[in-house]
Order: C-alpha cells, then sequence, then structure tokens
C-alpha cells in the first residue's frame, strides 16, 4: 500500500465539525485562491444531476455491502475527476468494518488496514469524530492531513470528505482527493454531501442485511455443529467434534477444549496449528487465559495477548508459542441455576482476520453450551455402559436364577443359574413368557401387577417354578423394573426355597411335639399344686407362699405354651376364635392381680383407669387377656425401679382403645416399627431374657379380632402401648 499512501490519506479519517471552509484556519477562501493562481473545477448542473442519478441506481438495489461501497466509489470518482477517492464503513466504536479504496481509476482490494491506521490522526478521522465535512483546499496547509513522504513529490492537493450520517450514529466517511490545489469548490462539498446521505441510507441498510445474513449463516453453522456432536456419544469423537467446528466457525488457526481433571486444566482435544503442542496440556485454575475463564466463569477476549495483563503463564510461556490473540469461554453445567458448575473452557486461539469479530464472544458461548450438554451425554453413557457392564458380570455370576422380561413378561434374557436350573437352553428361555414357568400360584401374575410393576413398585411373592423336566421348585420371588441399555424391563430374582420350606416344616413339627409334650406334664404340675394347696392346713405359712409361688410361675409357663401354640396357629391363619361377652373392668382386674407379684418385686406403682362405664366386648377373653398380660409384664420389666405402669381405656364411635403406659427409657422411633416383630431384640432388649415373641403374639392376636396395635413412645418419657378393638366387637348394653 505505500505507493498509495498520498491516496490513503484522503480516503480515512473520522468525522469533523466546524464551517466546510475551515480546513485551513486562519485562511479565507478567495484570498488563498487567488496567492494559489488555482482555476476553480466544478461539475455543472447538468453533470450532478446525473452524477446523483447514476449513484441512486446503483445503490438503490444493492445489498451487498462491497460491491455497493465499490460501485458508489467509482461513480463518484470518475464524476468528480477525483485522483483518489475512498470510502470507509465503521461501527458503533468507530472501527473500521469495510472500506473502498480508487486510485487514478484503479479500484485497490483489501485496503482495509491502510486506512484503519489513519483514523487516528487523518482527515477522514476528525472528519468522524466531529461529524462535519470538510473542504480543504490545500493539503500542505492543512495539520488535518497526514503527511506522506511522497506529497512534496506530487504535489499539493485539493480533498473534500464528508461524513456519512446514518438514522442514530455516523456509520462512515467519503473522501476524495484532486490535484492540483484548490480544484474542489463549495460546490462539490455540497454535492458530496447530498451523495453522503443517499450512501448512508444505503449502507445502513447493506450493513443490516450482512449482519442478518452472518447471523443467518451462525445459526446454520451452529446447528450443524449441534447436529454433529448429537450424533454421537463418545467423548472423544465430541470434543474433536466441537474444536473441529469451533476453528471453521470463528476462523481461527487453533481451538481447544480444556476440562477439569484432579483440580486443574488438561486440554484433551485441539484442532488446528497448534494442536499437537495443545493436547494434553495441563493448567492450573487462574493460569493463562482458559485458566482465568474457568476461574471467574466469564467469557473473555484477549486481543493483544503479550500485553495483557489479566493471563500470566498459560500458552504463550508455557509451550514458547506466539499468541496474537484469544478467546475462551466457559463450560458450564446448570448455568441458570444458583449453583453453576464450570467443567471447562473453550478457547479459540490467532484469528485469521488478525482480530475476533463482534459475535465471537456470542457463538463461543453458544458452542460452550453445545458442548456441555454433549459432555454430559457422553459421560452419562459413559457411565451407563461401565454400569452396563457391572450389571452383566453380577448378572451372570448370580448364585440366584435371574429371567429378564420386557414390560409384558416376555423373557429376553435368563442368566446361567436360570438356564441350568430350568433345564432350558438359553434360547429356548428367550421368548417364553413368566407365566410359562412360574406355572403355579400365578394369579398373582394378573394384568393389573404387571401395571404395578410398570409404575415402579417392587413386588415379592411365592410361586412354584416348573422345569423342562416337569419338576416343580418352590420360589421366592422379588421383580422389579430396571432399565438396560436405555430401555425399561422387568428383573425377576428367585429363590429355591426348599430347604427352607423343609425346614419349617420341621421346625413346625418339632415344636409342636415340645409344646403337647410340655402342655400334659405341666398341667399335672398345676393341678398337683392346687391339690396340695388345698390339703395343707391354714397355719403353714411358709409352705403356703412357696406354694403360691410356684403355681405363678407355673400358670406363666402355661400361657407361654399356650401363645407359643397359639402364635404358630395365627401365623398360618388356623386360629379359631372363641368369642364371647367380656367385661373389660373384670379384665383389667385379672390383669392386674395376676402381673401385681412382678410389680411388687420391682416396687413398681400398677394401676387402672379406667371411665365409669365400659361396655361389654364380644372377644375371646382369654387371648385378649394374655396379649394384656404381655404389655403389662413388658412395661414393668422396662420400668425402672419405683416407676409407674397405668392401664387405661377410653370408648370412640368406631372402637374401644386399652393401653398400657410405662415410665421406662422409652423406644427410638427407628425401633417402634419393629417391636412387634418374632424373635426380634432391640437395643434396650440387650441382657433381658425372652425370646422376643410377646409382642408378635399381640400383634397376631388383636389383628385376628379385625383390631390393631401400636405404640407411642419419645425416648426418656416412656411408652404407651394400644390395643384398638373394631366397633363389631363391642356389645351394647
Amino acid at each position: 500500500m505505500a505507493q498509495h499512501s498520498h491516496l490513503t490519506e484522503s480516503s480515512t479519517g473520522t468525522a469533523s465539525s466546524g464551517h466546510s471552509w475551515d480546513g485551513a484556519p486562519g485562511l479565507d477562501r478567495p484570498s488563498r485562491y487567488a496567492q494559489l493562481g488555482m482555476t476553480k473545477l466544478s461539475l455543472n448542473e447538468q453533470q450532478r444531476l446525473e452524477l446523483l442519478y447514476r449513484v441512486s441506481r446503483e445503490i438503490s438495489d444493492r445489498l451487498d455491502l462491497n460491491e455497493l461501497l465499490a460501485r458508489v466509489l467509482r461513480e463518484t470518482a470518475a464524476s468528480a475527476q477525483a485522483d483518489a477517492a475512498s470510502l470507509l464503513v465503521v461501527n458503533e466504536s468507530l472501527s473500521v468494518v469495510s472500506s473502498a479504496l480508487i486510485v487514478d481509476g484503479v479500484l485497490h482490494s483489501d485496503p482495509h488496514h491502510a486506512l484503519e491506521d489513519l483514523l487516528h490522526d487523518g482527515l477522514a478521522g476528525w472528519v468522524l469524530m466531529h461529524r462535519q465535512p470538510v473542504l480543504m483546499p490545500d493539503t500542505s496547509l492543512d495539520p488535518r492531513w497526514r503527511r506522506r513522504p511522497d506529497d512534496d513529490r506530487v504535489g499539493a492537493k485539493s480533498a473534500i470528505a464528508v461524513p456519512l450520517l446514518g438514522r442514530t450514529r455516523v456509520v462512515g466517511v467519503l473522501t476524495l482527493a484532486r490535484r492540483p490545489a484548490g480544484s474542489f469548490v463549495e460546490d462539490d462539498l455540497t454535492l458530496l454531501t447530498v451523495i453522503a446521505d443517499h450512501a448512508a441510507v444505503a449502507i445502513e441498510n447493506a450493513a443490516l442485511y450482512a449482519e442478518s445474513q452472518r447471523r443467518a449463516d451462525a445459526m446454520a453453522a451452529l446447528a450443524e455443529t449441534a447436529r454433529a456432536v448429537n450424533s454421537t456419544l463418545e467423548l472423544d469423537q465430541v470434543l474433536r467434534l466441537v474444536v473441529d467446528h469451533a476453528r471453521a466457525l470463528l476462523r481461527v488457526e487453533t481451538a481447544g477444549i480444556a476440562l477439569l481433571e484432579r483440580g486443574g486444566l488438561v486440554f484433551r482435544e485441539a484442532s488446528g496449528r497448534l494442536s499437537e503442542q495443545l493436547r494434553g496440556l495441563r493448567l492450573e485454575v487462574g493460569e493463562g487465559l482458559a485458566g482465568w475463564v474457568a476461574a471467574h466463569n466469564q467469557a473473555v477476549i484477549s486481543p493483544d495477548r503479550p500485553s495483557d495483563a489479566r493471563f500470566v503463564g498459560g500458552l504463550s510461556q508455557r509451550l514458547g508459542l506466539r499468541v496474537r490473540a484469544s478467546a475462551g469461554a466457559p463450560i458450564v453445567l446448570d448455568p441458570m441455576t444458583d449453583k453453576p458448575s464450570v467443567i471447562g473452557v473453550i478457547e479459540v486461539i490467532n484469528p485469521f482476520e488478525d482480530r475476533f469479530g463482534i459475535d465471537t464472544l456470542p457463538l463461543l458461548d453458544s458452542l460452550a453450551a453445545l458442548s456441555a450438554t454433549a459432555i454430559t451425554h457422553a459421560r452419562q453413557m459413559a457411565e451407563l455402559q461401565a454400569a452396563e457392564s457391572r450389571f452383566s458380570g453380577l448378572f451372570e455370576d448370580n448364585i440366584d436364577p435371574i429371567l429378564i422380561t420386557d414390560l409384558d413378561g416376555v423373557i429376553t434374557d435368563a442368566n446361567r443359574k436360570a438356564v441350568e436350573m430350568f433345564g432350558y437352553e438359553q434360547r429356548a428361555l428367550i421368548g417364553l413368557r413368566i407365566t410359562t414357568v412360574h406355572r403355579t400360584g400365578t394369579a398373582f401374575l394378573g394384568s393389573d401387577r404387571f401395571a404395578q410393576l410398570r409404575d415402579g413398585r417392587e413386588i415379592t411373592y411365592q410361586t412354584r417354578v416348573t422345569t423342562r423336566a416337569g419338576d416343580e421348585i418352590p420360589m421366592d420371588v422379588h421383580a422389579k423394573l430396571i432399565v438396560r441399555r436405555g430401555q425399561s424391563f422387568i428383573q425377576w430374582i428367585q429363590r429355591d426355597i426348599s430347604e427352607r420350606l423343609q425346614l419349617e416344616e420341621m421346625r413346625s413339627d418339632l415344636i409342636s411335639m415340645i409344646f403337647h409334650d410340655l402342655r400334659s406334664p405341666l398341667g399335672n404340675v398345676i393341678t398337683s399344686l392346687e391339690t396340695v394347696s388345698a390339703s395343707l392346713p391354714g397355719d403353714h405359712v411358709m409352705e403356703h407362699s412357696l406354694l403360691t409361688i410356684a403355681q405363678r410361675s407355673a400358670g406363666r409357663m402355661s400361657r407361654l405354651v399356650d401363645s407359643l401354640l397359639d402364635l404358630r396357629r395365627l401365623e398360618a391363619g388356623q386360629m379359631v376364635l372363641q368369642r364371647d361377652a367380656t367385661d373389660l373392668r373384670d379384665l383389667v382386674d385379672d390383669v392386674r392381680e395376676l402381673t401385681a407379684p412382678m410389680a411388687t418385686v420391682k416396687h413398681t406403682s400398677l394401676t387402672a383407669e379406667l371411665p365409669d362405664r365400659l361396655p361389654m366386648v364380644a372377644v375371646d377373653s382369654d387371648m385378649i387377656r394374655r396379649v394384656l398380660i404381655n404389655l403389662v409384664e413388658n412395661a414393668v420389666k422396662y420400668t425402672p425401679v419405683r416407676g409407674r405402669v397405668t392401664i387405661s381405656a377410653e370408648v370412640a364411635l368406631a372402637e374401644v382403645v386399652l393401653a398400657v403406659s410405662d415410665t421406662g427409657p422409652g423406644i427410638p422411633p427407628t425401633d417402634q416399627g419393629r417391636v412387634f416383630g418374632m424373635f426380634t431384640r432391640l437395643q434396650r432388649d440387650r441382657g433381658a431374657k425372652g425370646l422376643g415373641l410377646g409382642l408378635a403374639f399381640c400383634r397376631l392376636a388383636v389383628q385376628a379380632h379385625g383390631g390393631r396395635i401400636w405404640v407411642e413412645s419419645e425416648p426418656g418419657s416412656g411408652s404407651t402401648f394400644r390395643v384398638a378393638l373394631p366397633r363389631d366387637a363391642v356389645l351394647d348394653d
């Protein structure tokens, strides 16, 4: 561009202020022209009209900005017989976005950088800054003309510079230069101002069109990037696609993605000139541009990296590379929440045009958002694949037979143990319905049950499976919904309970035998003790006392045996209640009398707080009596010495509620749901004797009456066990 330096002056600059003839301060135009001996050159009226017509015609249907500038400048320069002409378009920050330059009738390509250099101290810069036209009769005498080495050789010139005023701002400047000095007059300035007004409107329209096209192209490129990125779930491939598209979309030499790993940033992928040096590079959070972006969760452009003090260290220092400019954006999970999480950074380096466009950060942010989604999906897929691998291992090596079915119960997979148990080859099992092998007791597996499974409920039941050989095997089955490879299935875990059922049967027979064998001699003991007590003279106080203790102990043993037998029957659903009309007050008195000796030994107060009127109830009085005895004996056992146990009752509309309250240590909330289980031992039971069957019996006995039983307790504040008998067990007085 050196050969055109004198023309470059005339084609650059910014707005100006002042009168159109203040181009040479202190000089008036006529006297100066006379001094210079210059000839007045101007267009006649016809030429002006023809020029305006041609310019208007050229700009009326032009939407390509570069083509528009070239045509307007060519027509204007030719008609004005200008030796040089320039047309400069600027953005809101007065940076050049497009330009055109004609020297001696030749249109020069890409004068952008040469013209931009003159914005700060040239004539065009003054015009842009002051938003006023300037007619400069003699460029050698005006300090606003930036002199060039060849000005002395070419000689003085005359120049006109006119701002292009858009709707809301100055959009550019039109400059003409012609030899010799004094060759432009005021009529030329007026004409050029009119042309500039027309051109400003056309340039704004073209700029808007170019911006819309650029945005459309960017959106199309982003859409293509999204399509490509979403076409795979392999993390390495996702990262490769992102950096490749980022480099092409933003027109940069290098693009890279760094992910947070073990407290630092590691460049996992890069594309372009520096990719080999970047790949695998580790930066600390806060180090370099990428580290700064990660630390601040903020996108940034650095147009001149060497002079930017924010980015200490980083690529230039670590790799010994010349990084002219770079930009970066954080890759963030959940950006719209209160706790966004930065997982990485996308960085682009050294744009081909030596500077980034105004849309760089929005495009980087969009790419970062795409990356965050794609990386998340890729990581989830990797985790899913790992989980699938773990599941497959556990599935095949499980000691229990496992079947996988679709949501309609058709078998899709079977582990080795299932193949072994059913006696089918695996391919023969695939395609069978679950009800084909669960042939017995499968009324449970109706359509409603499958609906429950599809809704996420877990179901456990017992059945008998039928093998290929026709053998029936009792099984516990646990069924639940699972997800494999992104699809929903039902998993059926089966456990052979043949040995357990045999053991339970043997245990039941043994218990029945023991209990029956105990009842007979225990009954003889009780009868004998009663006979001895009745025949013993009344003055044998010590003997009577010992016999009383023996009778009470034998009675407790008898009730325990009966409770155990009843517990077995109740559990098996074989119990037949012997209901009769029972006075609850009398029942409570019996319970107090039978448990009083135990309370006396512990110096525990045992009282009854009953309403004046209690209805008669239709219950198995012996069974309910044993329920209350169990509750009272438990209360006494866990109540400290000199504590208090209270039996109470209340009559509600739908039920009668009996309660046993104590002042013991209470039961933690986590244990309250377990106290009614068989063989349950709680923390408070350490050191206590017993089988843990008493409350289990209470639960089954009350439920057999259609009632309910529960506990209310606060640690340190005692416990209250409540027994509610339904209304249909109450007899009206």
